[in-house]
């Protein structure tokens, strides 16, 4: 796995070999000069809550490309040292394709969850910018029908054109022991709520007291979900108030009833996993967009970043005690149940690699014939 310096610890710890590429300092850099996603700057929606403002979307792939442009000289070094029969890479890395070009092989993109990344699926959508990108390796820019591999259910992904490769989603966070709080019976009449920044972010500190004060309200147990870094900012606990620190979510949230986060992908579609209707606080404009897909589904609420505080309390009341919540987190994860196991798109890839491109059937394409 080719990965920034800064996600080389994470690969390591799953057991795969990283391969670091690029400076940190200088990808860093690139990624701040482009433009901010405070909270806001998503329009409210209209007809669709699924697509993001085009205005938005321009800016994150600008970015995507950006910081692509700091990373492709180590990672198409790499690819010509390597020599892959096939590139699978996020689909906002880029870099991905560019490499892939330089050797020659095919390229398949991976979303995170949200149908956002960089491609070209014809010569007007041809971007300078990512032009630039492959011209600087002597080849020509991938241009033409992609193809992503997509973890995301059917009834939280948002529409695109580019084709897709379904896969369901497995949590993957380590391993973990499971603490005897975790393994007696819960009194009935007492949910447990789980209480998530993510790891990638502060978002929740400036309103986390105040949730967690409205769950207790409830007669809720609380579990606070932290990195070392937030649990060294974090004062003592009232009582009924957990905290796990580094703990993975999707082996706590088998055991909670509801989960309050910061509207990231991954936490949102771990709950999904489980079943669990969620409440999010979005913090900048790409988690209000997925808060506004999952409030779409039926499966959750989303209150703005400056909500009142009894608002989050109202809110979990309304989740834990209205069926049709928990049924629609049921129902997306029935279709996450239904989706092609990864082993199965190992062989889809297989077949992209003899025929040289990426044309050929996905699991669901091919047993549709």
């Amino acid at each position: 796995m080719a990965v920034r310096p800064q996600c080389v610890a994470p690969v390591t710890r799953a057991g795969l070999v990283a391969v670091p590429i690029g400076d940190e300092a200088r990808t860093g850099a690139a990624a701040a000069r482009q433009l901010g996603l405070g909270p806001g700057r998503l329009r409210a929606p209209a007809e669709s809550v699924a697509v993001l403002d085009a205005d938005l979307s321009e800016a994150l792939i600008e970015k995507m490309i950006a910081v692509a442009d700091t990373l492709t000289d180590d990672l198409v070094d790499f690819a010509r040292f390597w020599r892959p029969d096939i590139v699978v890479h996020d689909t906002a890395a880029a870099a991905g394709p560019v490499a892939a070009a330089a050797v020659k092989v095919p390229a398949v993109g991976h979303t995170w969850g949200v149908s956002l990344g960089v491609h070209c699926e014809r010569e007007s959508e041809l971007r300078p910018s990512y032009a630039r990108l492959f011209e600087r390796f002597g080849v020509d820019p991938v241009v033409g029908e992609s193809v992503w591999i997509d973890p995301c259910p059917p009834g939280l992904r948002p529409p695109h054109g580019v084709r897709r490769a379904e896969m369901r989603y497995i949590p993957f966070a380590g391993p973990a022991a499971l603490p005897g709080w975790l393994r007696t019976a819960r009194p009935a009449g007492r949910p447990l709520v789980c209480v998530t920044g993510g790891v990638t972010t502060s978002a929740l500190d400036e309103v986390r007291d105040h949730v967690v004060t409205a769950l207790r309200g409830l007669g809720a147990d609380v579990v606070l979900a932290v990195t070392p870094e937030q649990a060294s900012r974090t004062g003592p606990l009232p009582d009924g108030v957990r905290m796990v620190e580094s703990f993975p979510l999707d082996v706590l949230l088998a055991h909670c009833d509801a989960l309050v986060h910061h509207g990231g992908v991954g936490s949102g579609l771990i709950a999904v996993t489980h079943g669990l209707p969620q409440l999010l606080l979005p913090q900048n404009a790409f988690q209000e967009h997925w808060s506004h897909l999952v409030r779409a589904s039926g499966a959750g609420i989303a209150l703005p970043a400056d909500a009142e505080e009894g608002a989050a309390g109202a809110a979990v009341q309304d989740l834990l005690a209205r069926p049709s919540y928990r049924a629609r987190a049921e129902a997306l994860r029935t279709e996450i149940d239904r989706m092609p196991i990864p082993d199965q798109l190992v062989g889809f890839l297989e077949e992209c690699v003899r025929a040289g491109h990426t044309d050929v059937p996905t699991p669901k394409e091919a047993r549709r014939r």
